[in-house]
């Protein structure tokens, strides 16, 4: 005769299901968190080779400042690099969209190269989407809460106007990512001047966003995303690549 199994035994078999499902969501959480920073990094890399597509094309980088002196008020521009830019002066301007909207502003400005902009046609459908902007050219999304290192002023940028979306990548998440740019190039005063504004190894004045993430290397743009939990500042962020330590403020 077959003996029936007690409350003791079926308490144990129930423990050790338990305990097995908990491993099984535990690891096929990870993958997919893996495959989620994996597939975020396949779309930095696109964006970095559209960018330097782009810079080789044209023959210098994709620069990005300040639009008015820091010390001034008048408006003009702060250091003119170029007389192509859409303001005859930077492709991207630091009072405006460097942190919420600047992956916006560079997806336009790559858009008039044809091999970058065929470069950002193989980021997955998944990564790219259109949001609507206002009537003054800004996505109306804002950036996951944590971004503080940008000072939004005016909208200097010159998004294009006549349809009533723009484009913008996001994270496997749903935010948008975030670009920390490295500064113009110092003038000779601002070299030899004392304090840590100026990045000594390239020679770049240093953003409001590399104060807050970090220092970028070797005037490279570097892409970021908030990760899993939607939030800038809490340590599971991802990064095009490693930024030097912050400057002390």
């Amino acid at each position: 005769m077959r003996r029936a199994f007690t409350v003791l035994e079926l308490v144990v078999v129930i423990g050790v299901i338990l305990i097995l499902m908990t491993l099984a969501l535990t690891v096929t959480s990870s993958v997919l968190s893996g495959n989620d920073r994996r597939s975020m990094q396949g779309t930095f890399l696109l964006l970095d080779q559209a960018i330097a597509s782009w810079q080789a094309q044209t023959g210098r980088e994709l620069s990005f400042g300040r639009r008015t002196i820091p010390t001034g008020t008048t408006g003009t521009p702060d250091f003119t690099v170029s007389s192509t830019g859409p303001s005859a002066g930077f492709d991207i301007y630091e009072e405006n969209f460097s942190g919420p909207y600047a992956v916006c502003v560079i997806l336009d400005r790559l858009a008039s190269n044809p091999e970058a902009s065929e470069i950002i046609a193989k980021i997955p459908s998944t990564a790219l989407r259109l949001v609507p902007k206002n009537t003054m050219g800004t996505a109306l999304e804002a950036l996951p809460s944590g971004w503080t290192g940008s000072d939004v002023q005016g909208d200097p940028n010159q998004m294009p106007n006549d349809v009533g979306l723009i484009r913008e990548v996001c994270d496997p998440w749903g935010k948008r990512v975030g670009v920390v740019f490295p500064g113009r190039l110092a003038r000779a005063s601002e070299l030899s001047a004392s304090g840590n504004s100026v990045d000594r190894e390239d020679g770049s004045v240093r953003t409001l966003d590399e104060f807050a993430f970090g220092v970028c290397r070797g005037r490279k743009i570097c892409f970021v995303s908030a990760g899993p939990d939607g939030e800038f500042g809490t340590g599971d962020e991802i990064y095009s690549y490693e930024l030097l330590p912050r400057p002390q403020q």
